[in-house]
């Protein structure tokens, strides 16, 4: 398994898997036959969790295919309890968990109780990584110094920020007494965001990347140069789009809901882009953010 080190020491899996999407509510009244496995978990208003059995599958066998990270979040409807449930079983030290402060739970104001909730859903007694998920105005300097309180008393081995900007990380450190480990950003090649991606090695903050694929945008899907390179590498272009990450420093955290795309996503150690590659694939670069800009969202509907 591929690691980087955290300025703390703890190490983490170079590759994730993203629970954001994993999992997708319909109606109770569709769903026949409800699995076993989640027959408690209700959402509400006549929600339940429906994905064939094949997806659990795929959680519960993530770690024999060589994925050893989950991403996951409290904000993600029950993929806490979902993953808690899946990982049941496996040495706690065969799987890296992060979850994350939502924004409802950085307006009520107690990160303990935030997290203690998402320590008793995973079902462990610390997450390797807690982030916060969104620099809340008004709100995320005081949450995160709670969040350092929880790390020293050993709730998290790490913690950390997601949708940082440098103006967020200045801000937070005329408060912070320890600095973010980690910044989870929007990351890809038609928006690599290669100003914080200096930013955080300058100031030794390991970089992780969601939405690392893009999406598969058309114009990364169909981009010539990624087609030729998959061919060059005998790989897809997911794979060569995940390479780049890996060799930037990134850590990117990948969805999918197919066993296949699972095994390729981790596939990507048997080969090497060169420096005129890495260059190529970085002019595909056009500021094109598909996800939220944290300076203009509404923190109440993310």
């Amino acid at each position: 398994m591929k690691t980087v080190k955290l300025y703390n020491g703890v190490n983490m899996p170079c590759v994730g898997f993203g629970t954001d999407r994993t999992f997708i509510f319909i109606r109770k009244n569709v769903l026949a036959g409800a699995m076993e496995l989640f027959k408690d978990l209700t959402i509400g208003h006549g929600y339940h969790w429906k994905r064939d059995t094949s997806i659990v599958k795929i959680v519960k066998d993530a770690p024999q295919l060589n994925c050893h990270l989950f991403d996951t979040s409290s904000a993600y409807g029950q993929s806490e309890r979902v993953l808690g449930k899946c990982l049941k079983g496996y040495p706690r030290e065969d799987y890296f968990l992060i979850t994350k402060l939502s924004n409802q739970e950085q307006r009520e104001g107690n990160v303990r109780k935030a997290l203690m909730r998402s320590l008793s859903h995973l079902k462990v007694d610390k997450v390797d990584l807690y982030l916060m998920h969104w620099p809340q105005t008004g709100t995320y300097l005081e949450c995160w110094k709670q969040m350092e309180q929880l790390y020293r008393e050993g709730y998290a081995r790490a913690i950390g920020v997601c949708n940082f900007k440098e103006h967020h990380f200045e801000e937070l450190m005329k408060v912070a007494e320890i600095k973010p480990m980690v910044c989870q950003i929007e990351s890809h090649p038609l928006f690599p965001q290669n100003d914080m991606l200096e930013y955080c090695k300058k100031n030794n903050i390991q970089m992780m990347a969601y939405t690392p694929t893009g999406r598969m945008d058309s114009r990364l899907k169909e981009s010539k140069l990624l087609k030729n390179l998959a061919e060059k590498y005998n790989k897809n272009v997911t794979q060569i789009i995940l390479r780049w990450h890996y060799q930037r420093g990134v850590v990117p955290i990948v969805n999918t809901t197919s066993e296949t795309h699972l095994k390729d996503n981790m596939d990507i150690f048997n080969f090497f882009l060169n420096q005129d590659e890495m260059d190529e694939i970085g002019k595909l670069n056009i500021n094109c953010r598909l996800r939220y800009d944290p300076d203009t969202v509404d923190f109440t509907k993310c």
